[in-house]
Parts: C-alpha cells; sequence; structure tokens
C-alpha cells in the first residue's frame, strides 16, 4: 500500500467485472498528492500492478473496450490535468462480453416485453410506495418514450411530454458529451415531474435530461427508468433492476440487427 500523501490524502482505484478477475484484485490504494491527476494515479497504480496493463495504457488513459469514471465522471469529460478527489473505476465496457463490435467486447441482453411489463409494474409501485404522485412524465427519447407512456398508462398520468438528449452513437459508442437534440414543449412549470428512460448506463443523458426540464421550473423532478448499469454516476429515484450487459429492448431489435449487421455479426447469442 502506498504512503499518503500530503495531508494524508487516498484515492481508491475500483477494478470492476470481469477486469477484477483477470487481475486477481478488485481495488489499489494509493496516497496522493494534493491536486495529482487521474492519469497520473493511474500510471501509478499500473507500476503497482502490471496486470493492470490489459486495461490501463502506459500513459494512464483507459485501452480501448475500457471505460474509466473519475469520481463519477467519465474520462472523456475531463483534461489529462483534472484531479482526482476520491475514487477512480475502470471497467470493461459491458463487463467483459461476447459480441466484438468497432473492437469493442459487447454482450448483449435480450428483454422481452413481459420483462418490460414487469419493470414497469415494479417501478410504478416504488414511486406509490414513495407517496410522490407526478403530474406530468416526461420520456427521453427515443429509448424512454415507450416506458413512459407505459408508466403514465400504470399511474393514470395523462400529460406526458419528450426530451430527446443524444450521447450513444452506436453499440458500445459513446459521443463525448450529452446534447438536447429536441426540447421539452409540454408546460411543466409547478408541477411534478417525472423524467423516465429505459436505462441510466453512464448517467449521462438522464441527468442533463433533469437539468433540461428544471430550466422549466417545475415543482419538482424525480427519475424513473427500468434498469440501470451497476456503474452509473447517476442512481434514478425509481428502477427495477441492475444489469451489466447492453440490454437490447424489444422496440430496438431490428435497429440492434442492422447495427450488428453493418459490423459483421450476427443478432444470435
Amino acid at each position: 500500500m502506498d504512503e499518503a500523501g500530503p495531508g494524508g490524502k487516498r484515492v481508491v482505484v475500483r477494478l470492476m467485472g470481469g477486469l477484477r478477475e483477470r487481475v486477481g484484485r478488485g481495488e489499489i490504494e494509493l496516497g496522493v498528492r494534493e491536486g495529482e491527476s487521474w492519469r497520473s494515479v493511474l500510471k501509478r497504480a499500473l507500476a503497482s500492478l502490471p496486470a493492470l496493463s490489459e486495461a490501463v495504457a502506459e500513459d494512464g488513459s483507459p485501452k480501448p473496450g475500457y471505460l474509466v469514471f473519475v469520481d463519477g465522471v467519465d474520462w472523456r469529460l475531463l483534461g489529462d490535468g483534472d484531479p482526482v478527489e476520491e475514487e477512480i473505476i475502470v471497467m470493461p465496457v459491458t463487463h467483459g462480453g461476447s459480441k466484438e463490435v468497432s473492437g469493442r467486447r459487447v454482450e448483449l441482453m435480450y428483454i422481452s416485453w413481459d420483462d418490460v411489463d414487469e419493470a414497469v409494474r415494479e417501478v410504478a409501485a416504488s414511486i406509490r410506495r414513495s407517496g410522490f404522485e407526478p403530474n406530468v412524465i416526461v420520456g427521453i427519447l427515443r429509448g424512454g418514450v415507450v416506458p413512459a407512456r407505459l408508466l403514465a398508462d400504470e399511474l393514470g398520468v395523462e400529460d406526458i411530454g419528450i426530451v430527446e438528449v443524444k450521447l450513444y452513437t452506436s453499440i458500445g459508442v459513446r459521443k463525448p458529451r450529452p446534447y438536447i437534440r429536441q426540447p421539452l414543449v409540454l408546460e411543466v412549470r409547478g408541477r411534478n415531474v417525472l423524467v423516465v428512460d429505459d436505462v441510466s448506463d453512464s448517467g449521462l443523458t438522464l441527468q442533463y435530461a433533469i437539468e433540461a426540464v428544471d430550466l422549466y421550473m417545475p415543482s419538482q423532478v424525480k427519475t424513473a427508468t427500468l434498469y440501470i448499469k451497476p456503474w452509473t454516476s447517476l442512481i434514478p429515484d425509481y428502477y427495477a433492476r441492475s444489469v451489466d450487459k447492453w440490454i437490447v429492448f424489444p422496440w430496438e431489435r431490428r435497429e440492434v440487427y442492422e447495427e450488428l449487421k453493418s459490423a459483421g455479426e450476427s443478432l444470435d447469442g
């Protein structure tokens, strides 16, 4: 274990999923200097655990197929010299997988309509138990539209709006940061709003949608997704369960099929 830096500050580098199993450790604790960059800390972690070279390059950056979150923030939104305060998480894109798309291993999990119905009922039950009564449900295009409509029906909410936040460009590939492609047009001022998406992966899309809805001055905003990923930086107020695979919902099977086909893969497996 590293000696602590000035002030006794320590940072934990956590290794997730299959990476943890392959290198034989779940975390590395290091003492850090005040203001030390996350890249510098990862370089020292690599020096103390050479097997980490599977995921981390010599300059401290993640290798293809791996993600790094620095205090909950995707490394691609940070500068090389940005400091780390408490924690760095290193993980495979989908905790190891069975498909290789654009050089990334992606394990797919196919969700049925029955699975969706069950998840919607669980989320609705959690909302009722909490006492929160939404007046408006806002679905995030495109994945959150169907769950939003189903939750509105389950909860008896008539007003449904949409907002479009773009983050992913294809399976396992993200843009550097989300952006609003379609703003909210439904009146939400002074009303209780439930923002709904299908899954919270990095958490960036959901966070950006919350910020977009907040601009319209609602009384209260809460969030719901059918699923979350274990590494998400934003856990919604309501969700059904955590899944560490790339989820294929029944309303996007053809879209995923076309992407896999163009990458030379099949939909099976």
